[in-house]
């Protein structure tokens, strides 16, 4: 299992707060904080080795998986039986928001040669390029295993502050109890009833937007 990406300590100094008392209830928190906030992006920010992932390819072009480094020696790739070659008939592609990091993995060349080369285009639909519909491909439920890292070696800078935001709602949220408000130690008062902006923001920064491509 991954370790949280935000810590004890960075919850307890983002609060303010120097006692033991609540380190047990913070250690959950800060594991639940970041859980909560993978799921909400469909990001995986937390990095763990040697993890072996299976993927339907079902004849795409190219699809999603977890975040991985984008250069990653340990990594193998398998594709129906096959060891791939990274940058020679397989491809990691870098993310948008971190270009050390690839969430797209490419199976094969976009070739604009092809009467239906759009339909490789993972918005497609999207822009109205589908006419004709394009042709069945083949693809094996599980035909892709990828053995390696998963997640980012370093959780970006605002990805760990807005999850921090996250963390001390949840705090502030359970010694409030059943109250939709609770005093911090500064005296300002929280509303609970609603996830903070930070975090919101971070979120829809992070999300992963995913299309169906070439099927």
């Amino acid at each position: 299992m991954s370790a949280p990406f935000i810590s004890l300590s960075d919850i307890k100094t983002f609060l303010g707060k120097t006692g033991t008392d609540d380190d047990g209830l913070i250690a959950s928190i800060a594991s639940n904080a970041c859980a909560v906030a993978e799921q909400h992006t469909g990001r995986t920010f937390s990095v763990t080795s040697n993890v072996t992932r299976y993927y339907s390819t079902d004849g795409q072009s190219s699809l999603t998986t977890e975040d991985r480094p984008m250069n990653d020696a340990t990594r193998v790739v398998t594709l129906s039986g096959a060891t791939m070659t990274e940058n020679s008939n397989i491809w990691f592609l870098p993310d948008r928001r971190n270009p050390d990091i690839a969430i797209t993995v490419q199976l094969r060349p976009y070739d604009r040669t092809l009467r239906d080369w759009y339909k490789v285009d993972p918005q497609w639909w999207d822009k109205n390029l589908d006419n004709p519909r394009w042709a069945y491909q083949s693809g094996m439920p599980n035909d892709l295993k990828i053995v390696g890292t998963v997640g980012h070696p370093a959780a970006p800078n605002d990805v760990k502050a807005g999850t921090l935001e996250l963390a001390a709602w949840m705090y502030w949220r359970a010694k409030g109890g059943v109250s939709s408000f609770a005093e911090t130690l500064s005296g300002t008062d929280v509303d609970l009833a609603l996830l903070p902006m930070a975090y919101q923001i971070m979120v829809d920064n992070w999300k992963v937007r995913t299309a169906v491509v070439d099927v």
